[in-house]
């Protein structure tokens, strides 16, 4: 998949099949969006494309209301090949081009630079200045101009439309299973590994303490049981979200045990993929009751994964 950070070099394709959206999460909706693109693509023996704003739209249109993000760039860029699409376009969202009225941004983006055959997008996109273009303005203007439009149908799952927003309230909330229904896989954090307090260790579960990027969304506190990928290898790991109560932590954290893993992992990147909840953060009376509870956490772990069917390793 070609990747153009914005549109000075993208030449003219006549034909270009285009998908628009944030597309944040990558989620079971936007790839229903993003394989009709390709399909139309493919039976007219065009380029698919899917056009994106960075950074997210709304952190420009409403900076007092931040948006945390599921997926950076890169992670949506490497979704989006698996989906089979062939180019992606990502335009600097800046003032000059929010103020673009709806009319503009079909003229000039859509006709003029990208010459768009087909234009795919949700029922509920919107465009142009403060939002104000709608999927209804698109169909319209495509009469006066030679593109057409594809109207996606909202996917409906356990009778809730799929959205961005609703797997950032479920992984807000804890929910990690029930988020990875909504996207299709697994939700997962990148950061890299840096100095904690050495509490894990010394209740005998060291930890590895992870830093993401403050853009990222991060499950509630917690435990959880996850995945950690190190150089290309999955481990099981229990995570601990939060701030550490029983110790009087004042900021929060995200450590991991990783099972049967001894190397020295400080500065590295760690890939953490979330795969159900095990409790909720609690604090307790004094660090051995902490560390019976670890224990515990441990052993329902280790009957998690052997439900699984990965199987059953020795982690002891």
């Amino acid at each position: 998949m070609k990747v153009y950070h914005g549109l000075k070099e993208f030449k003219n394709t006549k034909g270009l099949v285009l998908a628009l959206g944030n597309f944040d999460g990558v989620h079971k909706g936007h790839r229903e969006i993003l394989n009709i693109t390709v399909q139309k693509a493919r039976l007219s023996g065009a380029q698919s494309a899917a056009l994106v704003f960075e950074p997210h739209p709304l952190n420009l249109i409403k900076p007092e209301k931040r948006t945390l993000i599921l997926t950076p760039l890169q992670e949506k860029a490497a979704l989006m090949e698996q989906l089979g699409i062939d180019i992606l376009l990502v335009i600097p969202f800046d003032q000059e081009f929010a103020s673009l009225s709806p009319e503009k941004f079909i003229k000039r983006i859509l006709v003029q630079k990208l010459q768009a055959s087909l234009v795919v997008v949700g029922f509920d996109y919107s465009f142009g200045f403060k939002g104000a273009g709608r999927v209804e303005d698109l169909i319209s203007s495509a009469g006066n101009y030679d593109f057409k439009v594809e109207v996606v149908k909202p996917v409906v799952l356990k009778n809730k439309v799929v959205s961005s927003s609703l797997v950032r309230k479920l992984v807000v909330q804890g929910q990690v299973e029930e988020a990875a229904f909504y996207l299709g896989y697994p939700y997962y954090l990148k950061g890299q590994v840096i100095p904690g307090e050495g509490r894990g260790k010394f209740l005998g579960y060291p930890t590895a303490n992870l830093e993401v990027p403050s853009d990222r969304i991060i499950p509630a506190d917690g435990v959880y049981l996850t995945l950690t990928a190190y150089k290309n290898h999955d481990y099981y790991s229990l995570t601990n979200i939060g701030h550490n109560p029983t110790f009087k932590g004042k900021i929060k954290t995200i450590e991991t045990y990783i099972f049967g893993f001894q190397n020295s992992i400080y500065k590295s990147e760690l890939r953490l993929t979330f795969l159900r909840k095990i409790r909720e953060e609690r604090t307790f009376p004094n660090s051995e009751k902490l560390k019976e509870q670890i224990a515990m956490d441990f052993e329902k772990a280790l009957k998690i994964i052997k439900s699984f069917n990965h199987g059953l390793a020795d982690f002891r």
